[in-house]
């Protein structure tokens, strides 16, 4: 009977002490090899040119290898703007010449020089391109209808 172990005590072995130090809930766990309640040592970060290590940078520090989810998104203002000019050309702007230019001159700099934005830019090509194409199958038309109607005699 005398290894029983006292009211209030169950369970608790002799000789043991609570913790002195109990980490807040998310914060980062002990590396092995640093002693209990002493802050991990700070740890150089890979030299300017060198890859991290197998799992990645110390502290969840950003990489500068790959595009980190807090960059800025890639601008695509000329793409938005080819496809803003090939959609004018089918809501009526078509007539004039220029929204049907602004599109293919517009989608072709954004190719060069915004791969963000290549999806916009082609769209903007495509209507730009079909906007000449029916431009020009009108224009046929139309002056082919108006030499046809000069050169007819009203046959009295």
């Amino acid at each position: 009977m005398t290894n029983q172990p006292a009211s209030g005590d169950e369970g608790t072995p002799d000789g043991y002490q609570p913790p002195s130090y109990i980490p807040p809930r998310g914060s980062q766990p002990v590396p092995p090899g640093v002693p209990y309640g002493q802050p991990p040592q700070y740890v150089q970060p890979p030299a300017y040119g060198q890859q991290p290590g197998p799992y990645g940078t110390a502290y969840g520090q950003p990489s500068y290898y790959g595009t980190p989810y807090g960059a800025p998104p890639e601008p695509k203002g000329l793409s938005i703007a080819s496809l803003c000019c090939g959609i004018a050309v089918f809501l009526g702007l078509g007539i004039f010449i220029l929204p049907q230019i602004a599109a293919v001159v517009l989608g072709h700099l954004a190719l060069l020089r915004e791969p963000a934005g290549r999806g916009l830019a082609i769209a903007g090509l495509v209507l730009g391109y079909l906007g000449l194409a029916l431009t020009a199958i009108v224009l046929t038309f139309a002056l082919a209808a108006i030499f046809a109607a000069a050169n007819a005699g009203y046959g009295y």
